[in-house]
């Protein structure tokens, strides 16, 4: 069994793998950023450090999330080519922690997948996407986040 994470973003219904969670946050206002990605909503303070905070839904293309007293971050540990780094993702809200068989992950067909999609399952009566949370931002992203994180710690530390 394999514990995940499930969240909404618009309609739909998300799952990443506990593992990769740090924190589930309120919603705060993000401090702006110079110079920002479509998908970039701030940055956010997180256990002495500062990490960019993400628009889960312009990033996955349903339109940016509509804050409400659900609205939370999950903050998660995640890995690239560049290392391990940390972001917050923006969701409309969090559902459970739910245990799933790994024969219950049905993949989706490759022309109707993207890349940072493993697979679905059905709980209830939704259809979860289980997240690859390490092919969600690319190695060019990665970077660009860093930059900015790094650009805005000098400017707030003068």
């Amino acid at each position: 069994m394999e514990s995940y994470l499930t969240f909404r973003l618009a309609k739909e219904v998300f799952a990443i793998h506990v593992s990769r969670v740090l924190e589930i946050r309120e919603y705060e206002q993000p401090k702006p950023v110079p110079k920002q990605s479509v998908f970039l909503a701030g940055l956010l303070e997180f256990r002495e450090e500062v990490i960019p905070v993400i628009d889960t839904g312009i990033k996955f293309n349903l339109g940016s999330v509509k804050l409400s007293k659900n609205s939370v971050f999950v903050v998660l540990n995640l890995e690239s080519g560049q290392g391990n780094y940390r972001v917050a993702i923006l969701v409309d809200s969090v559902s459970d922690v739910i245990e799933v068989e790994e024969k219950a992950l049905k993949p989706i067909q490759q022309e109707y997948k993207p890349g940072y999609v493993d697979g679905l399952f059905k709980f209830e009566n939704d259809f979860i996407l289980v997240l690859d949370p390490d092919k969600v931002f690319t190695d060019k992203e990665v970077i660009e986040m860093n930059k900015i994180v790094s650009i805005a710690k000098e400017q707030w530390s003068s």
